[in-house]
């Protein structure tokens, strides 16, 4: 990350967010960099939906990270999807191994718009954190839906 990566993120988030978004793994805060200048290169230029790009994946940070976490979490929910769904309601704080992946894989959007809440940020960052992986909401939502095709395309 260099420094011109940070200052890009530095001008969308307010103090507390970017201190946040400074502290993430580096897979994250690069994933939140690729999102946000897509988003840019569609139009999208609202401090507040930028900031969303740069944040909305945060919550992961809970737990494991990385590229094998990441395989096998998706390759869990392909393979054994009710079996991964039981975990959505654990509280992700108490549950251990594998059950505390999922938990907050699937939680990480709330976990997220919480802290991006605590953060001070605002309203409009936290609703696209929160849903950004509502595929339903983002049929009848045109930013959301464009969020998560940017989002999925990274």
């Amino acid at each position: 990350m260099s420094d011109a990566d940070r200052r890009e993120a530095e001008t969308v988030l307010n103090p507390a967010a970017y201190a946040w978004f400074r502290a993430l793994p580096r897979d994250l805060q690069w994933h939140g960099l690729r999102v946000m200048r897509d988003l840019q290169q569609a139009g999208v230029d609202q401090p507040e939906v930028l900031a969303s790009a740069l944040l909305h994946d945060a919550g992961k940070a809970e737990g494991a990270s990385g590229p094998l976490v990441r395989a096998f979490s998706v390759l869990a929910v392909q393979l054994a999807p009710d079996w991964c769904a039981r975990r959505k309601g654990l509280d992700y704080r108490k549950a251990q191994g594998i059950d505390r992946v999922l938990a907050i894989a699937y939680q990480h959007p709330q976990i997220a718009a919480e802290r991006a809440r605590q953060c001070g940020c605002d309203p409009v960052t936290i609703d696209l954190i929160r849903n950004h992986q509502d595929t339903d909401r983002g049929k009848m939502d045109p930013l959301l839906h464009l969020f998560q095709q940017v989002d999925d395309q990274n």
